[in-house]
């Protein structure tokens, strides 16, 4: 799960700033908080801030890192820095992620200079209970030099990772971290210690879940199995969206092509006819399907038949009180974004972290309060977390969330933004905050007005 978060020299974030899911000192709904090795962890974050504050360019920062530790360094540069500093443009960016995993604490983080697209410094390292810090590896690409720490000091491997850090120990351009998890499958297989290369990779490939407002949470891979289709309906007439069921419909190759791009449809063909992945415990093992979504809400099912034919499918909703079908692009904008979200509500996946910029996007008041229930529900049972951006002032309220789960994005007369806690001003539980929030007692809005009844 995660623990903190924290980024400078970064869009509108100048000076370092941390954003933090510990959970403070506060008993009520106690039931939804995860009791980690070492801290009370938070399964819910509300970001408020006015437009522009920064509530988005954290929500980015999030996606820069994941990015970076997954892909690769593009050519040349960024100017993502934070640039209402001239000075920034020479000086490191930092990105640093703490997480827990199996009980242990983990954090992992690295230096980047932007203007140059060169990483500086990694590090990463276990937050032991007692405060101290057991190294797993520190990095200075600056100086050349790779230190592997006290955590890796018993592995059998010990002198062949050393190999692999003196390989890359001055190469600005990639990351330690993805380096051991390249074509290094047989690595691990017996190894218990270095396995955290693989842990810490994998928590940020698979786990964190970034989402910015124009794109759905979801990639609709739960379309693809007709089994959960009657548990999407339910979910949906749940939120009276008046769909009553979904069922799968064959459609012509010719539809699909005048809808989707050759090369697309090429590419999807190819995935199909390939081994599934590297890690596949069958060198003939294949991808089933592939669902895809277009931009204006067309939606098809693209699979291969056992005797090597490809299919065509699309989906069909059909609502209460009639016969009538509509396709996907036929229902409302709110339906479509709810279908987007739905995978934060049926996903069994333990340590997911959702990450959602503008929850309220398309959603009637009611139904984005109506969505964050049922997660809060859900969160007493499960180990999953899940942070959002909104305005939405039907959320701000302390009979429906904790007080260390709002948190604002503020930016000054200069244009840097910082994160703050509603933990901070000394607000009584039975306390309107909605109404401090719009006098601007907590900053976070364009304007303060007057007063609200």
């Amino acid at each position: 799960m995660l623990v903190q978060f924290k980024v400078s020299n970064f869009l509108s974030f100048d000076k370092l700033q941390t954003f933090n899911m510990r959970a403070g000192k506060f008993r009520n709904f106690s039931d939804r908080v995860s009791n980690c090795s070492k801290y009370k962890l938070l399964k819910f974050m509300s970001i408020y801030g006015a437009n522009a504050s920064g509530k988005s360019n954290l929500i980015s920062a999030f996606g820069f890192f994941q990015d970076l530790v997954l892909g690769h360094l593009d050519n040349g540069s960024y100017s993502c820095y934070c640039k209402l500093s001239a000075d920034n443009r020479l000086k490191d960016s930092l990105f640093e992620i703490t997480i827990e995993i199996d009980g242990k604490v983990f954090v992992y983080g690295f230096n980047i200079l932007l203007s140059s697209a060169s990483f500086t410094h990694e590090w990463l390292y276990e937050e032991l209970k007692n405060g101290s810090k057991q190294s797993v590896f520190e990095r200075n690409i600056i100086d050349g030099t790779i230190t592997i720490g006290n955590y890796l000091k018993s592995s059998p491997l010990l002198e062949r990772i050393k190999i692999y850090g003196d390989d890359v120990k001055s190469d600005d351009t990639i990351l330690f971290l993805k380096l051991m998890n390249q074509n290094k499958e047989n690595l691990y297989i017996n190894s218990k210690k270095i396995i955290v290369f693989r842990n810490i990779y994998n928590w940020i490939r698979f786990k964190l879940s970034v989402n910015t407002a124009e794109n759905p949470i979801t990639n609709y891979s739960w379309f693809i199995d007709s089994n959960n289709l009657d548990k999407i309906a339910k979910k949906l007439q749940g939120f009276s969206t008046g769909i009553e069921t979904i069922s799968v419909v064959n459609v012509s190759p010719e539809k699909v092509m005048s809808d989707l791009p050759k090369e697309m449809i090429n590419r999807v063909q190819q995935m199909l006819s390939e081994p599934k992945n590297q890690l596949s415990t069958s060198k003939n093992e294949k991808n089933n399907a592939v669902l895809i979504r277009t931009s204006y809400n067309s939606m098809f099912l693209i699979s291969i038949n056992n005797s090597g034919e490809f299919e065509y499918k699309t989906f069909e909703f059909t609502h209460k009180n009639t016969v009538a079908k509509f396709l996907l692009d036929e229902e409302s904008d709110g339906t479509v974004r709810l279908l987007d979200l739905i995978e934060v509500l049926l996903n069994n996946a333990e340590g997911k972290v959702y990450i959602i910029d503008e929850i309220n996007r398309m959603f009637h008041p009611l139904l984005t309060r109506k969505f964050i229930i049922e997660f809060l529900e859900l969160a007493k049972e499960r180990n999953i977390q899940l942070i959002v951006t909104t305005h939405e002032s039907q959320l701000m309220d302390l009979k429906l969330l904790r007080k260390d789960e709002i948190n604002f994005i503020n930016k000054n007369d200069e244009g840097y933004s910082t994160i703050e806690s509603l933990e901070k001003y000394d607000d009584r539980f039975d306390k309107k905050i909605i109404n401090e929030y719009f006098n601007g007692k907590y900053g976070a809005i364009p304007f303060p007005i007057e007063k609200i009844n």
